[in-house]
């Protein structure tokens, strides 16, 4: 048996039924041993800690080099495979138990004040396709607060992820806001960079929500459709769009595109593109007079540290069932989910000490 101190031999007694045939080794279970497996759920809950931050490959020899621990790249595949599947189904229930035919929708608390909601996407290479798949993320949290000189972290902080369907997200991402209390907040802050399926997402799982652009993806929009080297127009639509005035700001694009139009058409065809993402984000926009200036920066802290850190380094392609299952573990340890979620698996696999009848 492979335990976290190392090898360890064991001599076990089988007993097999008379009547039935069936056969029970006692001593395993003691340990907490899954059947017929060779390692601790300490070496699987070790070894998959380090398989959300490291390669399979690299997880391996780190595990033999550092604890002298024999597991192999299938072993740790096969593992990720079953938790993810076993955490899918809790997912799954969870859901089915807000947004199904006979709904529980009473939350584990009420979140204070206002609570802030973003969700983006990202692509991940396909290796089956041998395209890309978007593996789609969702972050709630409360509030910000210094923790250093110039680091800041988020109050109550949840994250959900997903590789289906933006449908089965929104419905995943809605059961996880209810269950948190997020409907239950004074006000609800979504909070996203102006794509149509985000917009979709806000409608469909917050929509009571106040929509706000964020800033830097719109000052970044005005900038390519007036052009930088048109400082003062630039600068009298910022001046507009910042208190969220969306009129004076369509009216300040539409005439610089004509203005423009004879002597730079590219440009003005990239003002009228600006017009359109304005006019389809304006309710995004107004609302800047409630809340200035609002960021999408957490969100695509929250993408880093639950996508592209593992599924997006070099030369790395992954299939879909994979990608699912080693992001519940992700998000596992990014939730503060873990140590709670091996003890209670632990406690289901532990048996006491058989007994003499």
């Amino acid at each position: 048996m492979v335990t976290l101190a190392g090898e360890v031999a064991l001599s076990r007694r089988r007993y097999r039924c008379g009547a039935c045939g069936g056969e029970v080794v006692p001593l395993d279970g003691v340990p907490g041993l899954e059947p017929r497996s060779q390692h601790t759920l300490g070496v699987r809950e070790r070894a998959l800690y380090l398989v959300t931050e490291l390669s399979y490959a690299r997880t391996a020899r780190t595990l033999d080099e550092l604890r002298g621990l024999s597991v192999s790249h299938g072993q740790l595949h096969a593992w990720v495979a079953e938790e993810g599947t076993s955490i899918e189904a809790g997912v799954i229930a969870g859901t089915e138990a807000v947004l199904g035919d006979h709904p529980d929708r009473a939350s584990t608390g009420r979140l204070p004040g206002d609570v802030w909601v973003q969700v983006d996407g990202t692509m991940v290479d396909d290796r089956r396709s041998g395209t890309h798949m978007e593996v789609k993320a969702g972050l709630v949290f409360t509030g910000v607060e210094q923790v250093g000189r110039h680091r800041r972290a988020l109050l109550d902080r949840h994250l959900v992820g997903g590789v289906g369907s933006w449908t089965t997200f929104a419905e995943r991402f809605t059961a996880a806001c209810a269950a948190m209390g997020v409907y239950e907040a004074e006000r609800i802050l979504f909070v996203s960079d102006g794509a149509a399926a985000l917009r979709w997402i806000r409608a469909r799982s917050d929509p009571a929500a106040i929509e706000l652009l964020d800033w830097y993806h719109l000052s970044e929009q005005l900038s390519f459709g007036i052009g930088r080297q048109h400082e003062e127009v630039l600068s009298t639509a910022m001046g507009a769009a910042m208190p969220g005035d969306v009129h004076a700001l369509l009216a300040i694009l539409r005439a610089h595109a004509r203005a423009i139009e004879g002597h730079e058409p590219e440009q003005a065809m990239r003002c009228r593109g600006v017009i359109g993402y304005v006019t389809n984000d304006r309710r995004g926009i107004a609302n800047y007079a409630i809340v200035p200036l609002a960021s999408s920066g957490p969100m695509e802290k929250a993408i880093d540290l639950v996508v592209c850190r593992r599924f997006k380094a070099r030369g790395m392609s992954w299939f879909r069932q994979g990608v699912g299952n080693l992001l519940h573990l992700k998000l596992l340890r990014l939730n503060g989910s873990w140590d709670r979620y091996w003890a209670e698996r632990l406690a289901a696999a532990r048996r006491p000490w058989p007994v003499a009848a």
